[in-house]
């Protein structure tokens, strides 16, 4: 069983962001699949997510912790942040979860040297157009799809960073 639990984050750990809409669902699932798969591979890489319209506070949705545990990972406590133009600025790579996220960044902060994309065009290096979608307020079967899919894109990303 892989652990999101960190020792505390190290000064040279370069930062990557994952952005969704609240930060209670694909991003958090995002963070802490790519801090538990880093570790592993021990990348100097540490993840954190926010949200472009976070519902500041609130813990990751419980059905996102369920999914996380039945593919091993135990997420550690989360409260939902609102993405603002300092972390943007001190993350070396921004994963957003859809197009639409990546034009609300846009609109935030200049994309410098090309660092924001949506996670499936960074991670498959083709254009996104749609996204991974939202789970929330759907079935588990819908927060299942999302986690495998993020599964997937999280670990290309690492094997790109690792590269």
């Amino acid at each position: 069983m892989h652990s999101a639990e960190e020792s505390p984050e190290s000064e040279q750990a370069k930062k990557v962001l994952f952005v969704c809409t609240a930060n209670i669902c694909r991003s958090p699932m995002a963070e802490v699949i790519f801090n538990a798969l880093a570790k592993e591979k021990g990348l100097p890489f540490r993840a954190q997510s926010a949200g472009t319209a976070a519902l500041e506070s609130n813990p990751m949705a419980p059905n996102a912790v369920a999914v996380l545990g039945e593919v091993g990972i135990c997420p550690e406590i989360h409260r939902a942040r609102q993405v603002d133009e300092a972390m943007l600025e001190e993350s070396e790579l921004v994963l957003a979860m859809s197009p639409r996220h990546v034009a609300a960044l846009g609109r935030l902060y200049e994309n410098p040297s090309g660092k924001i994309y949506t996670l499936r065009e960074y991670a498959t290096g083709k254009p996104d157009r749609e996204g991974i979608p939202d789970p929330y307020g759907h079935t588990m079967a819908a927060y299942r799809s999302s986690v495998r899919q993020l599964y997937e894109y999280v670990e290309r990303t690492i094997k790109k960073l690792d590269g």
